[in-house]
């Protein structure tokens, strides 16, 4: 037999040198024992397809026809004793009985003769997972996945109301193929399967490196503490991976099994404009995510309709504006005359109500913000002594009124004193205030001491660069990731930073940190000049930190 060793691609052809998927050399393995064989004399099977932990798929002939379907045979060691097998019949009979555009076709099911395991006669699915689409691409745009989970929606909806909870909903189980005119058209598949595989393992005790039942990485907290699981297990698992498929990475992610699943029954997830700063998603995107992931299922949606409703409407819903934060103008002090204490005291108190508005100037990074911290000091002055001296004009009428004198520039105080003595008491502090904001903002705008700029945070790609020389990656990553939030980045630049990412990845996965490096190497967009080589250790770094997770099973196990 062959086998691909890039993609797994197996075949029972000695002819076949090279992969028809990749088009990688080929390798001469041992013999799978069910190649060639036709199964209850109706299906020949001619290769492999793929493994997982429920069972082997394989490519075969449906002989009277020539149809070519696929046929999965679960594992022997999932075959304890005839209740099993029974199960297993209903499940598939309940399965095959779903009907629905995006839920995979069941033409038969039965038992292998000889090795008692039981198969799954199916549509043969010519397409990529998701899974895959994700990771060549790093992520699939709003406007692109929207569509897609809403049909996955409702395939999983369909069941759901035939009564079938699929209980492994991850994007592996999702194909990508073209259909119906539509080039990127899902389908779930693995229904019913998941099911039978957890209850077995869990009546049996068997445990097997490797093997856990259902993806921990999309567990629900109810199965992570083996509560009662119903349908809405589903739409948790699914949340994950409308949040996996829009940022590229998972929201609960760790190289030990058992911190995932801890994730999943204490911690909230991330924002998703927090984890791609890059990408800016609306903010009812955020609170559907945020609600299909909650830990009581009684908080989620109740139903895959509510679901998909609500992600329509999302995906409708305005997104944040990222130059919120961008300066504006500062608001121009017109020269003329001198102003009245009248014209002065509104004009601060302008200032004074528009200071923590959008409209008023931003404080630029790594300067202090003086013009905010001399508004401060201007607002405390007028909310104490300056507060219990009334205004000019409204004093004006009560002077006026009380001592029934026509008012004049020169009878305008209190008590007797004169107008130009009022506007020395209070006008005068009022200008001072005013020029005290002036000059802030000029400082603030045009210079900073000496000894600021000695201690700047870093904001430059010559910084970034400096830190990851000096050894402290995880300090340089925040700010790769400001610089391409900022979007003005030249191509070579670009280019230099997604060498960065590759070489910091190298570093973390060179640490046993693979979670991280993963994730640093989906932040890459997946037409550039290094996809190849990203895809190369996106596969490489996934099937490490598969690994080092079986040794830490079979060393807990042991």
């Amino acid at each position: 037999m062959k086998l691909c060793l890039i993609c797994n691609f197996q075949t029972a052809s000695d002819g076949q040198d090279i992969c028809p998927r990749d088009g990688s050399s080929m390798v001469t393995v041992g013999e799978d024992p069910l190649l060639g064989l036709v199964v209850e004399g109706r299906y020949r099977i001619e290769s492999v397809i793929g493994q997982g932990s429920a069972g082997t798929v394989y490519k075969a002939i449906q002989e009277l026809i020539g149809r070519e379907v696929a046929i999965k045979v679960l594992h022997d060691y999932l075959v304890s004793d005839e209740e099993f097998i029974k199960r297993f019949r209903q499940e598939a009979k309940a399965s095959s009985r779903l009907s629905h555009p995006n839920i995979i076709t069941i033409y038969d099911f039965g038992v292998l003769p000889k090795t008692g395991r039981p198969y799954i006669a199916m549509d043969l699915l010519r397409g990529t997972p998701l899974s895959e689409f994700i990771s060549d691409r790093g992520f699939i745009p709003m406007e692109e996945a929207v569509p897609l989970l809403i049909q996955v929606c409702s395939a999983l909806g369909e069941a759901h109301r035939q009564g079938v909870v699929h209980r492994d909903v991850k994007p592996e189980n999702m194909v990508l193929v073209e259909r119906s005119g539509q080039k990127i058209f899902p389908i779930v598949v693995d229904f019913g399967i998941a099911r039978l595989v957890q209850e077995e393992s869990e009546v049996a005790k068997i445990t097997r490196t490797g093997t856990v039942c259902g993806s921990p990485t999309y567990m629900s907290p109810e199965q992570c503490t083996s509560s009662k699981v119903d349908h809405r297990s589903d739409i948790y698992s699914l949340g994950i991976v409308v949040y996996e498929t829009l940022t590229g990475t998972v929201p609960f992610m760790s190289d030990e099994l058992a911190k995932v699943m801890a994730m999943h029954l204490t911690d909230q997830p991330t924002p998703l404009n927090q984890v791609r700063p890059d990408l800016v998603f609306p903010d009812m995107l955020e609170r559907v995510v945020a609600k299909a992931l909650a830990k009581n299922p009684d908080d989620r949606f109740q139903d895959m309709d509510d679901f998909a409703s609500a992600l329509t409407e999302a995906s409708k819903g305005e997104k944040p504006n990222a130059n919120l934060a961008v300066s504006q103008p500062l608001p121009v002090l017109q020269p003329g005359p001198l102003a009245t204490s009248e014209d002065i005291g509104q004009q601060v108190n302008r200032m004074i109500e528009n200071k923590d508005s959008r409209e008023f100037i931003q404080p630029r990074a790594n300067t202090k913000d003086l013009a905010s911290r001399a508004l401060e000091e201007l607002q405390q002055r007028s909310s104490g002594q300056y507060q219990e001296v009334p205004h000019p004009g409204k004093m004006q009428a009560t002077t006026a009124a009380s001592q029934k004198v026509p008012p004049s520039p020169y009878n305008r105080g209190r008590n007797g004193v004169s107008g130009m003595s009022q506007f020395m008491r209070v006008g005068v502090p009022v200008v001072i205030g005013v020029v005290l904001v002036a000059v802030a903002f000029f400082f603030a705008k045009g210079s900073m001491p000496e000894k600021t700029a000695s201690v700047r945070k870093p904001t430059t790609l010559a910084d970034a660069e400096t830190l990851i020389k000096a050894g402290k990656e995880d300090e340089a990553m925040p700010v790769l990731d400001y610089l391409k939030k900022q979007g003005k980045l030249s191509k070579e630049q670009s280019t230099k930073i997604n060498g960065i990412y590759i070489k910091v990845a190298k570093t973390y996965a060179g640490d046993k940190r693979f979670s991280e490096a993963i994730s640093l190497l989906n932040k890459i967009p997946p037409k550039t000049s290094d996809s190849r080589e990203i895809k190369k250790l996106l596969k490489q770094y996934r099937n490490q930190q598969q690994e080092a997770v079986k040794k830490k099973v079979a060393k807990k196990d042991n």
